[in-house]
């Protein structure tokens, strides 16, 4: 009984010692390399990536001719847009607003998700490549810090701020508008998941109630379904990775230093 027990432990140690030596930065340089593709995908340089913004045009429509928007999106800005929209209770007025490309309307949840991804890449970067783990805790400290910059990265893109209807009216994009909008009408535009949003509010008082109401017209954008993508896949990658060096991590004195080296 104490040989076969010996015999599991010399095994288990083997397999710890191979995928803290091997495993581990085999992983971390697939992940780097899935990372430095969605780099490639982001319309904006990351990573030290020199090049000139990426330029798409859009149309936004919501029927019956409710809204119609035609945008220009460079880089993590609206540079350029026409947008023409009726609201429920004024039927017969039509507004027409721009955006022009001295004053770009600035969508932060592109750059937020790009500074997270850089993170995440700085901290493989930071891990030499003959690196020698010593421990499962030490592994899953760094995953923990990769797992991190990920998940908050892709909810970046997929969960848009929640913002007041006082803080949208008073935002700095709303100063991008030509001609100025009434004070009852605001304007966003904001990412969720794949899709680009055009979203426009109506404040109203009823019964000396602040109410507003929202309509929107959408698109899909192929550079953000390839990033959501690209980020996804290599979440199940740290995870997977994770799984795996957290069986090891129940045995709390079971690191290179602590258990002499079995020759095999």
């Amino acid at each position: 009984m104490v040989d076969s027990e010996k015999e599991e432990a010399i095994s288990l140690q083997k397999e710890f010692e191979w995928v803290l030596n091997e495993e581990v930065h085999a992983a971390l340089n697939q992940l780097h390399t899935i990372l430095q593709e969605c780099v490639r995908r982001f319309p904006l340089p990351l990573c030290g990536n020199e090049g000139t913004l990426k330029q798409d045009k859009f149309v936004l429509t919501a029927p019956p001719d409710q809204m119609k928007c035609i945008i220009s999106l460079t880089g993590d800005s609206i540079s350029q847009a026409d947008m023409n929209f009726k609201v429920q209770r004024q039927q017969n007025v039509q507004y027409k607003v721009q955006i022009q490309n001295d004053q770009p309307w600035k969508l932060h949840q592109v750059q937020d998700a790009g500074n997270h991804l850089q993170q995440a890449i700085s901290h493989i970067d930071n891990i030499e490549r003959d690196y020698p783990f010593k421990s499962s805790e030490e592994v899953l400290h760094i995953l923990g810090n990769i797992l991190g910059c990920l998940q908050r990265g892709r909810s970046s893109l997929i969960i848009p701020r929640k913002r007041t209807i006082d803080d949208l009216m008073r935002s700095r994009n709303m100063k991008s508008l030509t001609p100025n909008l009434p004070e009852d009408l605001a304007i966003s535009f904001y990412i969720q998941s794949h899709k680009l949003v055009f979203a426009v509010y109506q404040l109203t008082n009823i019964g000396g109630q602040m109410k507003f109401e929202t309509y929107q017209a959408e698109t899909s954008v192929p550079w953000l379904n390839e990033v959501l993508v690209l980020f996804t896949v290599a979440l199940q990658l740290c995870q997977q990775l994770k799984d795996k060096i957290c069986v090891f991590a129940q045995y709390k004195d079971f690191t290179i230093e602590s258990i002499p080296s079995i020759a095999y």
